[in-house]
């Protein structure tokens, strides 16, 4: 694909991203998919014939983009394993993560009830963010911050699942939860469960020193 294929489908899964945040999966039209993107409906068509390839697509690269921005925070240098375990949780929720990447992923959740195909990627995705907080964890264990009663994967999985419900109720605008509730709430349990005060006094300061 050349440089205007390229961008010419960037502003096709673009469009749909768009409109799949604003109104939902149900109801996608070749037509409104161009008139959002400024292109005509054969030119949607040409890059992508088939609807179901085409959510496809959509979700690979909206899972793409939210992943690169979680294990960007993952890294950041000079942080210790509790200022990196909050780092990458707030690049999980908004506003400190992009608000649209979160809710257009969560929006196309949905399609995974449907389809394998989509399943499959939701679960790679599970499999992803998992192995970054048990990178984490482990590290946190190896630093000597983190003490963990059990396997480290089956905190790390009580913790992902935690988040996940929390920033669904945060950008399904439960007035109850705010981002920063949804941090607080997140390093409490995260505190108890690793044995380490750090945690609840770097999400409670607020910007990380030495986390970019």
């Amino acid at each position: 694909m050349g440089r205007d294929g390229a961008q010419t489908s960037r502003r096709v899964l673009d469009a749909v991203g768009r409109i799949v945040t604003a109104r939902g999966l149900e109801g996608i039209r070749i037509r409104e998919i161009a008139a959002e993107a400024n292109l005509s409906p054969g030119s949607v068509l040409y890059h992508f014939p088939d609807h179901s390839q085409l959510l496809y697509a959509v979700h690979v690269d909206t899972v793409r983009s939210y992943l690169e921005g979680r294990a960007t925070a993952a890294v950041a240098t000079d942080a210790d394993a509790a200022q990196r375990l909050i780092a990458v949780l707030r690049a999980g929720v908004p506003p400190w993560a992009n608000e649209h990447v979160i809710r257009l992923l969560y929006g196309l959740h949905d399609l995974a009830r449907r389809s394998q195909e989509h399943a499959d990627l939701l679960t790679e995705l599970w499999r992803d963010e998992l192995a970054l907080y048990v990178e984490i964890i482990r590290a946190g264990m190896a630093e000597g911050l983190f003490a963990v009663d059990g396997a480290p994967e089956e905190v790390a999985a009580g913790l992902l699942a935690l988040e996940d419900g929390l920033v669904l109720h945060r950008i399904s605008n439960n007035s109850e939860i705010s981002s920063d509730r949804v941090v607080a709430v997140f390093a409490g349990i995260a505190t108890e469960q690793l044995s380490c005060p750090r945690i609840a006094e770097y999400a409670a300061a607020g910007e990380l020193p030495g986390v970019s």
